[in-house]
């Protein structure tokens, strides 16, 4: 039993929910926060978790500043994980088709505020770890370099929005505030950078979005996200690696600043060579023809500095797809 306490607000969420799973596994007491603690698709699984007898749930919301002080009361960190990517405004509009004035009232400072408000609650009850997940969309310099670190590289927020990329200017935006706020209060920051996140999930909410869906479609022998393999990349990480990562930087003092949540990138060609091995064949798209775009560099020497052992690609896609074919919620 570690005799700590933690705060992990969005704690029914993809990284959240990993997070909480895990730290309760090691013997954190956790605060968990939700909007809703009665959320009949949520609340069930996150108190079927190993050691949820340590587990509290608190209502709060990341758009109110106060409403947090019972859920940080007597905790020694807070990992804010309920910053979730936003691609539309409150009226439906696609951030695609915004302008700046209202790609930031609508899609960028609600995250960025959000943060903020959950920063300043937690200097209030005295907490001074602080981990955020944000994303890799944060480190894309230009032009691109051929291996990108997390100290040196950052997105370029302007050019984001002027792209027409504000979910994406959104982590940019944010971790810098959230970077200024921590140092004016003196307070720990670790910001954790993740993309695509497979393997076992804590709810079938999480199973059933993004490419944890699409891989189910795949095992069903139906046609997934692509048609013909793109000439492209993906970045991922098994996603009980990325919380084993979250944990690390928090157990670390020394730990600080930004971190890669990923094992490495490959291109889809490579991925799908993988599934082929794993899956019916009746559901891959066609092989991509000519020469592979290469897949983005990382320095992993941040992350490697926190221990953890990643799962590589073939085997994060055998563990997915194995535990899809489980039908664990049947």
């Amino acid at each position: 039993m570690t005799g700590k306490t933690i705060c992990v607000a969005g704690a029914s969420g993809l990284v959240g929910a990993n997070i909480t799973r895990a730290a309760l596994a090691r013997g954190y007491a956790v605060n968990g926060t939700m909007r809703d603690t009665v959320a009949p698709d949520k609340v069930p699984y996150l108190q079927a978790l190993e050691g949820s007898e340590m587990l509290s749930l608190f209502q709060a919301d990341m758009a109110a500043e106060d409403g947090w002080d019972d859920a940080l009361t007597g905790a020694d960190a807070v990992f804010i994980a309920c910053l979730i990517p936003t691609y539309k405004g409150p009226t439906g509009k696609p951030a695609k088709e915004m302008e700046d004035e209202q790609g930031y009232a609508e899609i960028i400072m609600p995250t960025v505020n959000g943060c903020l408000n959950i920063m300043r609650a937690a200097g209030r009850q005295g907490v001074k770890n602080i981990i955020i997940c944000s994303s890799t969309s944060s480190t894309n310099p230009i032009p691109p370099v051929a291996k990108k670190n997390e100290v040196d590289h950052w997105s370029d927020a302007d050019q984001q929005c002027r792209d027409k990329k504000y979910t994406s200017a959104t982590k940019t935006v944010m971790e810098k505030a959230a970077m200024d706020l921590a140092a004016r209060q003196d307070q720990r920051l670790v910001i954790m950078l993740p993309t695509l996140m497979l393997g076992p999930m804590v709810m079938p909410g999480h199973a059933q979005a993004g490419f944890m869906g699409q891989l189910a479609k795949l095992v069903r022998g139906e046609t997934g996200r692509h048609q013909a393999v793109p000439n492209d990349s993906s970045s991922m990480a098994h996603i009980h690696d990325v919380a084993a990562l979250f944990l690390a930087a928090y157990e670390n003092p020394a730990a600080s600043g930004r971190y890669f949540g990923v094992y490495d990138s490959w291109h889809w060609n490579d991925i799908y060579g993988v599934l082929k091995g794993l899956v019916p064949a009746s559901g891959l798209p066609a092989p991509f023809e000519g020469e592979k775009a290469a897949p983005t560099g990382f320095d992993f020497k941040r992350r490697d500095s926190l221990g953890v052992n990643m799962r590589d690609i073939p085997t994060l896609l055998r563990d997915a797809v194995d535990w899809i074919k489980s039908d664990p919620f049947a």
